[in-house]
């Protein structure tokens, strides 16, 4: 397994990883699905045989905050420490950024309990609030 910077991005690869973890509103708006990379500050694939088998995406602006938007490891691949070391490479990139943040279901537990093994807290164990607003019209 090959850990590496997405520099190009195969649309279709990508769009078979988020359909394989059933996060399909993504993939509602194409156009908007192909920007949504492009703007990114970095993508990482994690590839077996030229294979994406995982990425993690991440948006922000490398001093102080890096926002974890998206960590998807195809389910087939899950549970053999790919997340983990896609999440550890791209922190160490960015450890020179003071504040991490991601959003999860509050009902994924398996995931809550993947986030606090690499150092996440819950909002409110440290005494923060986090709010939130989607718009209904535009969901992406």
């Amino acid at each position: 397994m090959e850990i590496k910077t997405m520099e190009r991005f195969d649309i279709e690869a990508l769009k078979r990883l988020y359909k394989s973890v059933n996060w399909t509103v993504y993939l509602e708006k194409p156009a908007r699905f192909r920007e949504m990379f492009a703007r990114s500050l970095e993508v990482l694939g994690a590839y077996e045989n030229d294979e994406l088998i995982g990425i993690v995406r991440v948006v922000g602006d490398n001093a102080h905050i890096l926002y974890i938007q998206d960590i998807i490891v195809e389910p087939k691949h899950q549970r053999q420490g790919i997340g983990t070391k896609l999440f550890e490479e791209i922190l160490s990139r960015y450890a020179h950024v003071r504040q991490k943040v991601l959003l999860t279901d509050s009902d994924d537990t398996r995931s809550h309990a993947f986030y606090k093994k690499l150092g996440f807290h819950e909002t409110a164990e440290k005494g923060i609030a986090c709010f939130l607003r989607f718009d209904k019209d535009n969901r992406l």
